[in-house]
């Protein structure tokens, strides 16, 4: 009984000296990386903020061949997510938390059974055109693990590193010029039923997705006599307070009349000028912008709101090089109004 007694205080001894020096440990800890790549901050978050890349970059997915992505309904920007499965890391689930477009990202990530960290990103351009790329991760142990605070930069800090390297790498390949060829179209009319809205630019994804998907839901049936693929039509573009009005259009065939929020309407026809465009929703500023240079220097005058037609299915081509996009807008030429 001496002994077990004797062996008990040691024990106690032991586990309060551990307990003591736990608690003179930091409870939080940070690990931080950047790199500059050769990019601007708007291309740079438009790729990291869309989490089906991860897989292409980060050094977890490229170490464990056994990971798979289980995608959630939004993957793009504030309140994208996605879950992981492991045989050899585990499993988890992380979302995006908050975005300021082109600036920064802030993201959640649970471990099952692990604990849980928060994440950031930062896009800053830098003085000589390039993009300063920052990734960092922070948490907070309970005080029985303190100590591995200490080996977290050690140990996640080189999987920051290499996907850095990754994003990098890609980012750096892609082309540095957007090529945009505008021909002249002629287009006939085509009835659709679309949902109108004031919309805030960096939540134009969400207000798309939403409205198709309610369109298809009350064309039902009729949702088969498509005639075109969904089309985003542009009556306002304010870059001052970051709105616009837009329709959310869906193309078909239908005796369905509409109702107080769905409308039936059609397209502006006639002569127009078209920009077909491969490449991620993001760039397409650019081809709004190449047209409104040639009508700058051109006898064309715009009459009319612009609209774009995804060609794609995202769903269906991961790689966003390969999205076509048709920009239309309604022109007159040499002072004739040739749309109607």
């Amino acid at each position: 009984m001496k002994a077990l007694k004797i062996i008990g205080i040691v024990l106690v001894v032991i586990i309060g000296g551990y307990f003591i020096w736990q608690s003179t440990l930091p409870a939080d800890y940070q690990v931080e990386r950047s790199t500059v790549v050769d990019t601007d901050p708007a291309t740079a978050y438009t790729y990291v903020s869309d989490f089906k890349t991860w897989p292409e970059w980060s050094a977890w997915f490229k170490r464990d061949s056994t990971m798979k992505a289980e995608w959630g309904e939004k993957t793009v920007g504030e309140g994208a997510d996605y879950k992981w499965v492991s045989a050899n890391s585990g499993n988890g689930h992380q979302s995006i938390t908050g975005a300021d477009e082109n600036e920064s990202l802030a993201t959640h990530i649970s471990f099952e059974g692990m604990g849980e960290s928060d994440g950031y990103w930062k896009f800053e351009a830098t003085e000589d055109g390039k993009t300063k790329i920052t990734w960092g991760f922070t948490g907070t142990f309970p005080l029985y693990i303190r100590f591995m605070g200490k080996h977290m930069d050690a140990n996640v800090g080189p999987d920051f590193e290499e996907g850095l390297e990754g994003i990098k790498g890609k980012l750096e390949a892609m082309p540095k010029e957007v090529a945009i060829e505008i021909n002249e179209e002629m287009v006939e009319t085509i009835e659709y039923y679309g949902i109108s809205s004031e919309v805030e630019m960096k939540n134009i994804g969400a207000f798309l997705g939403a409205s198709y998907g309610e369109i298809m839901t009350y064309l039902g049936e009729d949702a088969m006599n498509m005639k075109s693929p969904p089309m985003a039509i542009y009556s306002t573009w304010d870059e001052e307070t970051g709105t616009t009005n837009m329709t959310a259009a869906i193309a078909a065939t239908s005796d369905l009349k509409g109702t107080d929020k769905i409308i039936k309407s059609s397209n502006q026809t006639g002569l127009t000028l078209m920009a077909a465009f491969y490449g991620p929703y993001e760039q397409t500023g650019a081809v709004h912008g190449a047209i409104h240079e040639r009508v700058a220097t051109s006898e064309y005058e715009i009459i009319g709101a612009p609209w774009e037609v995804y060609v794609t299915d995202p769903m269906s081509e991961p790689d966003t090089s390969k999205w076509l996009t048709k920009v239309y807008y309604p022109v007159s030429k040499g002072g004739t109004e040739s749309a109607e």
